[in-house]
């Protein structure tokens, strides 16, 4: 039982990495987006939206994976730990212009991505190996 919880946590770190990541590639796009195109803060909220998607999609699929297990409550732990970081830097770095119930509902909007995502990766066949 030890070894699965640590294969849990070891994926779980792992798809947290994969979604910071996605985040940081996606910001810098947003970011060149909005000083060279003079994007709207609608348009950037928008893509700011999607791109949280996105790398809570791109977390969960390197958590769980295909035909992995515990996809479910994998995939919503991921995500509320994701949008738990973000909502910390974001206030860490000063940015207090949100309120507390839009933050919660975008958390459980997020949970309920990953949640789904998960139960919907777990339940995929795993992936065949290459025969040598």
């Amino acid at each position: 039982m030890g070894k699965n919880r640590a294969g849990v946590a070891l994926g779980l770190l792992k798809g947290l990495l994969a979604a910071v990541a996605v985040t940081l590639v996606g910001m810098v796009g947003i970011a060149a987006l909005a000083v060279y195109a003079q994007a709207t803060d609608g348009l950037i909220r928008g893509l700011n939206q999607v791109l949280k998607c996105l790398a809570i999609l791109t977390g969960v699929t390197v958590a769980v994976g295909r035909g992995g297990e515990r996809g479910f409550f994998t995939g919503m732990a991921l995500a509320i730990m994701y949008m738990a970081l973000g909502y910390g830097l974001a206030v860490r770095l000063g940015g207090s212009a949100f309120q507390v119930p839009g933050m919660l509902g975008e958390l459980l909007i997020g949970a309920a991505l990953g949640a789904v995502a998960g139960a919907v990766l777990a339940n995929l066949p795993a992936r065949r190996a290459k025969p040598a």
